[in-house]
């Protein structure tokens, strides 16, 4: 039996137990150790049979390298920094992992939503300075029974999403124009046709969409605009959604009831941005208002694990069996 390699683009430098099956099978792995393309070596691709994708960008430059590679398969959901058609065209087929951390990022999407809802973070920063009066200085606060979720993308972690806000009694409503109708009725969510639509109607909008040319920037002044001034805006999906922090700035500043909850940012890690400064400082316009977590809406210890496996199964499956699962075509 040939011997078979595989690379991995960066973040492992060694095998470790995932792999171990693979390496039973008398694998070899490539660790190619960095983020950009450039620095990838030409022999190391020619004679890879998989490449394995953490964080680095994949174009034609390394898919006209992969002479001998059958499949290039990235550890996490999005593939926005993967050219898949530069690989269709050059013979090779590309799969993402979509089956992990969908809990996680749904469970980040509610936790986020109740927070803005029942104001959790908003009164724990207002408590540390009360004194005598301390029940006395409630912000307004909602009731789950009684207010509307718009979800933007009804993948897995969107259905994942609506089916946990479910419990709480939320009215659901989703748009995606990409999956069909039926799919509303059989979870018992509202269909909505139009993106405007689910914005003046919703109190609480959650991103669940991929990156693509269609929904980059697509949170820009106008889509800010023609939500409900006093509504909360969650983001677990990717920061380029985003138009830019400046916009959301100036509508947050126009709006002092808008809420944010992001666990995605445009540029990570941020920069010197002046609404990235005034969270910071918990400037006390913002106090509350807006919450960011560290792009780490993926993790836990089960999700880490599944990640690990389910792409080396992937991969074995295909080099090993002939069977190639979550293919994508471009």
């Amino acid at each position: 039996m040939k011997k078979m390699k595989i690379g991995i683009t960066d973040r492992l430098l060694e095998v470790g137990p995932f792999e171990s099956e693979l390496v039973s099978l008398g694998a070899e792995f490539v660790f190619l150790n960095s983020l950009e393309e450039r620095d990838f070596r030409a022999s190391d691709l020619a004679d890879l049979d998989a490449l394995l994708v953490w964080h680095a960008q994949i174009t034609e430059s390394t898919a006209r390298h992969l002479k001998n590679c059958k499949l290039v398969v990235r550890y996490g959901i999005g593939y926005d920094q993967v050219d898949v058609a530069a690989l269709t065209r050059a013979g090779i087929r590309f799969a993402n992992n979509p089956s992990y951390c969908t809990e996680e990022v749904a469970d980040t999407a509610c936790a986020m939503i109740l927070n803005g809802v029942r104001g959790v973070t908003r009164h724990d920063n207002l408590a540390r300075h009360h004194g005598d009066a301390w029940q006395e200085h409630n912000l307004p606060t909602w009731r789950s029974g009684s207010r509307k979720v718009g979800l933007i993308g009804l993948g897995k972690i969107g259905i994942a999403t609506a089916l946990r806000l479910k419990a709480f009694g939320f009215d659901i409503s989703a748009y995606d124009p990409y999956v069909e109708q039926g799919v509303w009725k059989s979870l018992g969510l509202n269909y909505v046709g139009k993106l405007e639509d689910i914005l003046r109607t919703s109190d609480i909008v959650s991103l669940h969409c991929p990156l693509t040319e269609a929904t980059a920037g697509m949170i820009d002044a106008e889509f800010l605009k023609r939500m409900k001034p006093d509504a909360i805006l969650v983001n677990t999906g990717r920061g380029m959604l985003m138009q830019s922090l400046h916009t959301l700035e100036l509508h947050m500043r126009a709006n002092e009831e808008f809420r944010v909850f992001l666990d995605v940012l445009p540029v990570e890690p941020p920069g010197d941005d002046p609404l990235i400064a005034a969270w910071r400082r918990n400037e006390d316009w913002l106090s509350g208002r807006l919450v960011i977590n560290p792009h780490n809406a993926y993790y836990s210890d089960a999700s880490h694990v599944e990640q690990r496996k389910d792409a080396m199964e992937t991969v074995r499956l295909a080099l090993y069996d002939g069977v190639f699962r979550n293919t994508i075509r471009r």
